[in-house]
């Protein structure tokens, strides 16, 4: 369905996986559809992805941890200014952490102090 070195929109990921257009973990109906996560703010992109501490991201990133069998296409945006996300292939979550060290260490790679809740791991189905 998708293609690696291809550039896509949001709108075009939504229309063909459905869920939100406004979130990096598209949902529908208690499912998480696809991963889009920017490699600025999450450098070991797409196998190691840094939560933010919102309620909804939070709820997210536990409704992910709990769909461990389930592969997602995962899109990454290479810089935070372009607007065009590229197919990595389809993972798996094969983890999450909140681990006070693990979150540190996340928060200091990514510049993101004290704005992190999770980190999750996801590797190639």
């Amino acid at each position: 369905m998708f293609e690696t070195n291809i550039p896509y929109r949001r709108a075009q990921i939504q229309k063909l996986v459905g869920g939100e257009n406004q979130t990096y973990l598209p949902q529908k109906d208690g499912q998480i559809l696809a991963g889009c996560f920017s490699a600025e703010m999450n450098p070991n992109a797409p196998k190691e992805i840094f939560a933010g501490n919102l309620p909804k991201v939070i709820a997210k990133t536990e409704l992910l941890g709990k769909q461990r069998d389930k592969a997602l296409p995962v899109f990454i945006r290479r810089r935070n200014k372009d607007r065009e996300y590229f197919f990595q292939g389809y993972y798996r979550c094969i983890g999450i952490t909140n681990d006070r060290k693990a979150i540190i260490a996340a928060e200091a790679l990514s510049g993101r102090h004290g704005q992190l809740s999770y980190v999750f791991y996801l590797e190639k189905a």
